[in-house]
């Protein structure tokens, strides 16, 4: 009786999927977080680079869109102001709020760039 409790206690099946129980939601949260830190570099950089092409297109487009309706119409609410009488030129500057939502965590990250062009 004693001998086949030992080997009961000295056997390993089921040994790895009990490891991979405990370090796969470590690990795909960590992939998750790492996507969504990406998207957020992305919208980031988006963003400024949106913003750039706004301030060149008010310096020198004399016919230029209305600014925050065509550059920034994708934006979720976007808050934009423009000035041409800016002491460098034209001055743009856009704030947005950049929804994270990671399975029940949610946070609101407020974004904002702003450019001056020449």
């Amino acid at each position: 009786m004693r001998q086949a409790w030992t080997e009961k206690v000295r056997d390993e099946c089921g040994a790895t999927a009990i490891e991979f129980a405990l370090v796969a939601p470590v690990f795909l949260a960590l992939l998750l977080g790492i996507f969504h830190l990406s998207l957020l570099g992305f919208t980031i950089a988006s963003l400024n680079y949106t913003v750039e092409k706004a301030a060149r297109c008010d310096a020198i487009a004399t016919n230029c869109p209305d600014i925050a309706t065509y550059y920034f119409a994708p934006a979720p609410a976007p808050v934009v102001t423009h000035d041409k009488t800016a002491p460098c030129g034209a001055s743009v500057s856009a704030t947005v709020t950049y929804q994270l939502n990671v399975l029940i965590y949610q946070a609101s990250i407020p974004l904002s760039a702003s450019a001056c062009f020449p």
